[in-house]
């Protein structure tokens, strides 16, 4: 719990020129799914940052984390194994036209690196493939929140189209370390669940 604080406020204090004065974060072990460690905000004491909020339940836009259960979808699929070059270049989806972050594009790029370095358009490209179950699909049975119907969300999921919380993002990484095994974060020994302490849904 002190290690993670600190590397809060340490990831604070250096980013705090760009405007950045809050984080929160958990550590999950995933073998227990227990939550070892977590810190709502950088500082609970500060009113100015809201500090007695806990950051990890609120929904927010999860940006770019789903992209590896993307790539783990179309492997699983047969459509790319790591080397499978995929394209990195300029696509229109039915009048989506999107970009990278850095409004650059790198041509013909392996899978592999494709996510390492997390470029949108093979993610886009690659979820625009997906069979049953597809990125939507996927996200409902791992327990996130989905009130919209699939056609709401359309390719923007890909890039964070759909709030979820540290916590549920947590438990679904934890997914890729059990197998593909759905198991409740569980914040006390005593057995009670994240969820269930919490009093309602993340």
């Amino acid at each position: 719990q002190d290690l993670l604080e600190s590397r809060i406020r340490t990831f604070v204090r250096r980013r705090g020129k760009e405007g950045l004065n809050n984080a929160c974060g958990l550590l999950l072990h995933w073998p227990s799914m227990e939550i070892r460690a977590l810190a709502g905000s950088a500082d609970f004491r500060n009113i100015r940052i809201q500090g007695e909020v806990d950051g990890t339940r609120a929904p927010r836009s999860p940006g770019s984390t789903l992209k590896p259960f993307i790539y783990a979808l179309a492997l699983d699929q047969g459509l790319i194994h790591p080397r499978t070059l995929l394209y990195d270049t300029p696509q229109n989806f039915r009048g989506y036209e999107p970009d990278n972050a850095d409004q650059r594009f790198r041509g013909p790029i392996p899978a592999a690196d494709a996510l390492l370095v997390s470029r949108n358009i093979p993610a886009i490209s690659l979820a625009n493939r997906l069979a049953r179950p597809d990125l939507y699909e996927f996200l409902q049975k791992a327990h996130l929140n989905l009130p919209k119907k699939r056609e709401e969300y359309g390719l923007s999921l890909v890039l964070g189209g759909a709030e979820t919380s540290p916590r549920r993002l947590a438990a679904l990484y934890a997914l890729l370390a059990n197998q593909g095994v759905w198991k409740e974060p569980v914040l006390f020994r005593t057995g009670a669940s994240a969820r269930e302490r919490s009093g309602a849904a993340d």
